[in-house]
């Protein structure tokens, strides 16, 4: 049976739109970060940044090209070094890590460069990206 429905788990992204969906996830992480001492929420921002830069990993090897790989792995090391940066020196490198990924996704939905992406994928992250990144920058300004 063939279904062709955009989905993202059990959602359907044509029913919600894959920016309601990054707002959502959103709306989840947020709370989190106002109940949690400052020092496991810039752990969480970190994990956070990390996980979706290296997403695109995954992005890059699914399009068997060599190029494109290194390019994806080498951003994702770019965010995993801010990540790093954000838990160790300054939690003001995390919300700039969220933004410059959001900027990475949308170089990727113009088609500038990089691996293909699902098509649901782009809104998504760059939704949940600004609003992180808005929302930290504003809980870690001294």
């Amino acid at each position: 049976m063939s279904n062709d429905r955009s989905q993202v788990g059990w959602i359907t992204t044509d029913t919600l739109g894959p920016s309601a969906i990054g707002s959502g996830l959103f709306l989840v992480f947020a709370p989190v970060h106002l109940w949690v001492p400052e020092q496991v929420s810039v752990a969480i921002a970190a994990l956070t940044l990390a996980v979706i830069g290296g997403a695109y990993i995954g992005f890059g090897a699914s399009s068997g090209l060599a190029r494109q790989f290194w390019l994806e792995f080498g951003a994702a090391a770019f965010y995993a070094f801010v990540a790093l940066v954000g838990l160790l020196w300054s939690p003001l490198a995390l919300p700039l890590g969220l933004a410059a990924h959001a900027a990475w996704d949308l170089l990727h939905r113009i088609s500038a460069f990089g691996a293909p992406v699902p098509k649901w994928y782009i809104p998504y992250c760059v939704v949940f990206d600004l609003l992180a990144a808005g929302f930290l920058l504003i809980l870690y300004l001294p």
